[in-house]
């Protein structure tokens, strides 16, 4: 088989070598073999090609559901050819048949080097919601939805340029406006030098798929909320006990020093102690309500930013400290260094801390020796957090089933069961892992992040 001519006349595929230096996809047959345009070229028989000793062979075929007619092209003539005629067609069957059975299910599409289409299935069609003559000489911007970013087009045509298969997901725009999602392989077809020549694009519809993933995501956040608010209810007093003493304290203070202006007794360094405590007092609440800001709203959409850890941490502790005072728990920070700073969602890594903590107290608290202990380990390009307690470890049986939505181990109406599992989930979508540290005598749960977050794009065309 030389090269393949569509039901137009016109060239969609060279394989012959020599045919290459006569035709080339997009080219018009009837241009190239100087016949009038529209000459009946159905049947078998042999054309000469201009400055081209041998002639070739046009064998007519039917390749689809709506009987569309296509011609392959073979050099040398049907009694030069290497093969019987009879050989060949029933070569060209299976080739017909494999075609059939991949336009069932694929969206197909072939581009010259340039990008340009030269072909296209019936499924693209359908999709894009374009037809075939709209579609030809023209390239995938027509279908570009805006989606991607320029550098993901760049990355990809870099790829395909140089030979490489290209895989990955895209998001397209059809004619009426309508997006959909491809998961496309894009083959490169290279001539002997190994350079490209033509682009194959095989494509399948996952809009659904990404559809489900929309729904899975808005679940999920529905399940964070949910978990958030449970958290929030058995955090609310200790955080209006938080609040509530320092404002007495504040308050008092205030109204001390207008006593003072009144009785005309003012002494500066009273005062500027005074200033000092009051000055005290706002910035410890101030850190209970940044601790409640960084759990309480919805981060899940939020970019990745600079998070400074130990700050972080200390307001989460801070907003936890009343119920571990009163539960007589000791809980503590420890970090050498209280500048790191890692890439990521603070809202979302302050929700797993509080979870944590608030798992860690609740599983002593009806111990003689109750201690938290907060450690934060440098790591080079990753950061170790654990969250440790006085307790003596998980039980086997329950280590494999902690991370399952809705396990607990915690009485009725005093967990949902969603903890953990909402915190492995985050854990995973900053690129690293929650798990039991089993080489501490004591309850150890640990979380590693990476300091800096890989976000490029990933996908296709």
């Amino acid at each position: 088989m030389a090269c393949i001519v569509d039901s137009r006349g016109f060239v969609t595929e060279v394989y012959d070598s020599d045919l290459k230096s006569h035709l080339r996809a997009g080219d018009n047959l009837a241009d190239v073999l100087g016949v009038p345009q529209g000459t009946d070229l159905s049947g078998s028989f042999e054309l000469k090609l201009t400055k081209m000793e041998a002639p070739i062979s046009l064998f007519s075929s039917r390749y689809d559901s709506e009987m569309k007619s296509q011609f392959i092209v073979v050099r040398g003539g049907p009694l030069q050819a290497t093969k019987s005629e009879s050989d060949q067609g029933d070569y060209l069957k299976v080739i017909q048949r494999q075609k059939y059975a991949l336009d069932q299910s694929a969206i197909v599409a072939i581009t010259d080097v340039r990008g340009k289409i030269i072909y296209v299935n019936k499924k693209f069609c359908e999709i894009s919601g374009y037809e075939e003559g709209e579609l030809i000489g023209q390239d995938h911007r027509m279908i570009n939805s805006g989606f991607h970013t320029r550098d993901f087009f760049r990355t990809l045509w870099s790829d395909i340029s140089s030979g490489k298969v290209w895989k990955g997901e895209i998001k397209n725009k059809a004619k009426n406006g309508n997006y959909y999602w491809v998961y496309t392989t894009i083959v490169p077809l290279v001539n002997s030098d190994g350079a490209p020549e033509q682009y194959v694009a095989i494509r399948f519809d996952i809009t659904e798929k990404k559809k489900t993933e929309d729904a899975l995501a808005e679940e999920r956040a529905r399940a964070v909320h949910s978990e958030k608010m449970a958290s929030l209810g058995i955090m609310a007093s200790g955080i209006a006990h938080e609040l509530g003493n320092p404002l007495g304290a504040l308050r008092g203070r205030v109204e001390m020093l207008r006593d003072s202006v009144r009785s005309k007794q003012i002494n500066p360094e009273h005062i500027e102690k005074m200033t000092e405590r009051l000055l005290g007092l706002v910035d410890r609440m101030n850190k209970i309500i940044r601790g409640l800001r960084a759990y309480a709203r919805d981060g899940s959409n939020d970019p990745y930013e600079n998070v400074l850890l130990y700050s972080l941490v200390s307001d989460i502790v801070e907003l936890s400290s009343q119920k571990s005072r009163k539960l007589g728990i000791n809980l503590e920070v420890r970090c050498q260094n209280k500048e790191i700073i890692l890439q990521g969602r603070e809202t979302e890594i302050g929700q797993v801390i509080v979870n944590l903590l608030n798992n860690a107290m609740d599983a002593i608290a009806e111990l003689d020796d109750k201690w938290i202990r907060v450690d934060i380990e440098d790591q080079a390009d990753r950061i170790k957090l654990c969250i440790v307690d006085s307790g003596k470890g998980i039980e086997p049986e329950f280590v494999k089933r902690m991370l399952d939505p809705f396990f607990t181990t915690k009485p009725v109406g005093l967990g949902t069961g969603l903890g953990l599992s909402i915190s492995n989930t985050i854990v995973k979508s900053h690129g690293g892992e929650l798990f039991v540290d089993h080489g501490n005598p004591n309850t150890s749960f640990c979380i590693v992040l990476p300091k800096k977050q890989n976000t490029q794009q990933e996908g296709e065309s």
